[in-house]
């Protein structure tokens, strides 16, 4: 439904995969546009404008309805993502609701998280890094406090600290200096 709904009222974000399945709504040759990603009762609604956003939301409303799903009001937020600072200092975040509740707005510099990666308003990510200089800390300390042979510690270490090390890597730039921070805390 957010799909279709993104489609048909032409609400973008500037996200592009793969090709469109029917082929038919493509925005150009290379893929189409998507709005939304979900894990489990989780959900990431995408849209470029309020109004937009407001009408994605409208959906997610129209389907719990239909199936009888409940929406805890108190825990849906509202992040803007701009890169333009001044705009972004200048102008409120939106209004928008889901079962007359108004979403909490996020402050620019607040932490978010989903699955697992914090980001901010101001697409920082420092506070991603953190956690995970946090997790390999607590993975090369466990490892610190057991008899392990040297073969355990390392597949130990590697799934728990580095695991976690890895998967940011797709998302999160690091600087060289970040990387050896990185490599300083793994030996």
């Amino acid at each position: 439904m957010l799909t279709v709904t993104e489609q048909n009222e032409d609400i973008s974000h500037g996200q592009q995969i793969g090709k469109d399945q029917k082929g038919d709504h493509k925005r150009d040759e290379n893929g189409y546009q998507f709005n939304n990603t979900g894990f489990i009762d989780d959900i990431l609604i995408f849209a470029d404008t309020p109004e937009g956003m407001q009408n994605l939301l409208n959906v997610v409303q129209e389907f719990t309805a239909w199936c009888g799903m409940q929406i805890n009001v108190k825990k849906p937020y509202l992040l803007v993502i701009d890169n333009n600072e001044k705009r972004r200092e200048q102008e409120p975040a939106p209004l928008l609701t889901i079962n007359r509740e108004n979403l909490q707005a996020m402050n620019l510099d607040d932490a978010c998280r989903y699955l697992g990666y914090w980001g901010t308003g101001n697409s920082n990510m420092r506070a991603t890094k953190e956690v995970v200089r946090q997790k390999i800390i607590a993975a090369r300390d466990l490892i610190k406090c057991h008899s392990l042979t040297p073969e355990l510690a390392t597949e130990f270490f590697t799934s728990k600290g580095m695991g976690v090390f890895r998967s940011s890597m797709a998302i999160i730039e690091w600087s060289e200096s970040e990387l050896n921070d990185v490599k300083r805390l793994c030996v």
